[in-house]
């Protein structure tokens, strides 16, 4: 990679900090008026999606990345996986909105969207939501490598497991946006030592608008004023998955997605919030960067 990924690394990382504050303004000024509001853990009301501004501000460097590359005429391969991952976030992030604006408060967890599909013939918004992150996870994974049968399942598989994965840990400030740093390090750390640095680096490029999102967004979630909701926390997942998926190898990603099922499983018997309360090291982590958490 030469000097002209250099530029388009310097577009992902001063767009992101340019748009940040003309986006948080409008987001929740326009989140306000559509009422986007939800009681969290402490019973007050806070506003949700705010994951909509995260995605933007990455979904519009994203873009300017990926028009220069283009315009530039740099390796076809790398420009793909940029677009690829600009459009598997956004299309998850629209799934996400969706079932962020027209929940089904009644139905929690996969056994209570199951349950109601088979009891009332009825699909829940989380249900539809279901149905369209995995399709999405289906489809990049088709687009992102040769079709060959056990390597697209695992890679599908885990963009879909991984969006909602994030989900489950977007019940406490900050929490979702602290478990997507500690994927994309794992990811860094493991495709660094398996494949090199400069293929992370060109793996790495595309995610930067997305990290530097979360970091410009963090305070404002650990705060107590947004929640990143469906749409920020699908997003992220997704984002997180696909940095396993392309760069790291086959059995990682199986390993990975194994594990992710089986926190889904846990969830759904066991409450996560109090499995980390448990944890004293898990616990302090928790709580970092919480201005008004009781310690």
């Amino acid at each position: 990679m030469g000097a002209q990924w250099l530029v388009a690394l310097a577009i992902g990382s001063i767009l992101p900090v340019a748009l940040h504050r003309p986006l948080f303004s409008v987001a929740t000024k326009k989140l306000r008026q559509r009422g986007m509001h939800r009681t969290n853990y402490r019973g007050r009301q806070v506003l949700t999606a705010g994951g909509v501004m995260l995605v933007s501000s990455a979904a519009l460097s994203l873009g300017a990345m990926l028009l220069y590359a283009g315009a530039a005429g740099n390796e076809p391969q790398v420009w793909k996986e940029g677009a690829l991952l600009a459009a598997g976030m956004i299309a998850v992030a629209f799934w996400g909105w969706q079932d962020d604006c027209f929940p089904d408060k009644q139905a929690k967890g996969f056994r209570g969207h199951f349950g109601t599909l088979w009891r009332e013939g009825r699909m829940t918004s989380g249900m539809w939501k279901l149905w369209g992150v995995s399709g999405t996870a289906a489809v990049i994974a088709l687009a992102q490598a040769p079709f060959r049968v056990w390597t697209w399942l695992p890679a599908a598989g885990l963009l879909a497991v991984s969006a909602n994965a994030l989900n489950l840990f977007d019940l406490r400030p900050a929490r979702a946006i602290k478990v997507f740093w500690l994927l994309q390090l794992i990811a860094f750390i493991i495709g660094c030592s398996l494949t090199g640095p400069a293929n992370m680096f060109a793996h790495g490029l595309w995610q930067l608008p997305v990290l530097l999102a979360t970091c410009l967004l963090f305070r404002h979630d650990a705060g107590g004023q947004v929640m990143l909701g469906d749409t920020g926390s699908n997003a992220l997942g997704f984002c997180a998955g696909y940095a396993f998926v392309v760069g790291t190898p086959l059995p990682v990603q199986a390993t990975l997605l194994l594990l992710l099922i089986g926190v889904h499983i846990l969830a759904e018997f066991v409450s996560l919030s109090k499995l980390i309360e448990r944890s004293r090291w898990l616990a302090w982590v928790d709580r970092r960067g919480r201005a008004a958490e009781p310690e």
